[in-house]
């Protein structure tokens, strides 16, 4: 008798689940209807959504490198996260969206939320899956973190996991601009340099954004010059735009070489009071990719750089553990 109890009870959960009702997803194109109960096998399109997938919990089946070329495209701060979900994705290189090659991982989602994703290519992959694009409301390449994790979360059935994510980082980046009153009200950027120009971001960029919680101004003159891309190129005879009380280069060694060599440099406050951070490849990874899981792990590394750049000596590549 306790035996057949038991048995009914988990058939009318297994019931019960099955016959949760699909979800309809809000976003830049529109709207998706998605059951995340049947969610089995996602492929991520964008180029840094396999870390959101970890860090819920999720192993996804195909991932869109996007640079580092890095074991499954994980880098160091979502290889444990990746691990733990048992995940070994199929990798797809170059970076234009391979819509053949999302077909053939037969996939029953797709994110992409942070992908070179047109809405022609959106189409060809709805006839492949229902799709996550972008959150609506936000630029190409500018939604919050957050709410990228809260959308994909809603796919996948795991709200409460994304939002015990979020409060977690949220009170890590609280506690970390308590501890140092002195970044409020300064002014600092992320910035990098390429072919000759130096490229700058507007304030909702994610690296300027994270700068912002820990208490520092972005310059509102990079809003009114950022394209719809979300960043601005200029002429290095323009170095006075980033000479500010702190400045994160995300550049190679070469490129820095380059920089330092320009004439104006040695006039710079970036020169003579040390203000330029110098990121090593990983930190520079982990500021591009910009998810929950990077910004955990390179805050640790960034937090000593910024705060020597506001005192005499400044930061250097030395000062990145």
């Amino acid at each position: 008798m306790m035996l057949a109890r038991a048995f009914s009870l988990s058939l009318a959960l297994c019931v019960s689940h099955a016959l949760a009702d699909p979800v309809t997803l809000r976003h830049s194109y529109g709207e998706t209807l998605v059951d995340p109960d049947k969610v089995q096998r996602v492929v991520s399109v964008g180029y840094r959504e396999q870390d959101f997938l970890y860090a819920l919990g999720i192993a996804p089946v195909g991932v869109h490198e996007w640079f580092g070329d890095k074991p499954f495209a994980t880098w160091p701060w979502a290889e444990a996260a990746r691990q733990e979900a048992g995940a070994e994705p199929e990798v797809q290189k170059g970076f234009e969206i391979d819509v053949e090659w999302v077909w053939s991982l037969a996939p029953d989602l797709i994110v992409a939320t942070f992908a070179p994703m047109d809405r022609a290519t959106y189409e060809q992959l709805s006839q492949i899956a229902p799709v996550v694009a972008r959150p609506e409301g936000f630029p190409d390449w500018g939604a919050p973190w957050e709410e990228e994790l809260r959308l994909i979360a809603r796919a996948t059935g795991r709200e409460e996991k994304a939002e015990a994510v979020i409060t977690k980082l949220d009170d890590k980046l609280n506690a970390a601009a308590a501890a140092h009153p002195e970044f409020a009200g300064k002014t600092a950027t992320m910035a990098y340099f390429t072919e000759g120009q130096l490229v700058g971001y507007r304030s909702t960029d994610g690296a300027n954004r994270l700068l912002s919680k820990l208490g520092f101004v972005i310059p509102e003159v990079y809003d009114q010059m950022a394209t719809a891309g979300g960043n601005f190129t200029i002429s290095t005879e323009r170095l006075d735009l980033f000479d500010l009380d702190a400045v994160l280069w995300l550049v190679e060694p070469p490129s820095r070489a380059v920089l330092e060599a320009l004439p104006t440099w040695p006039a710079t406050r970036m020169a003579r009071e040390g203000r330029a951070i110098w990121a090593d490849p990983e930190l520079v990874g982990a500021m591009s990719f910009q998810t929950p899981l990077s910004i955990e792990w390179g805050l640790d590394r960034l937090l000593p750089s910024l705060s020597s750049a506001l005192t005499a000596g400044g930061a250097d590549e030395k000062d990145s553990p």
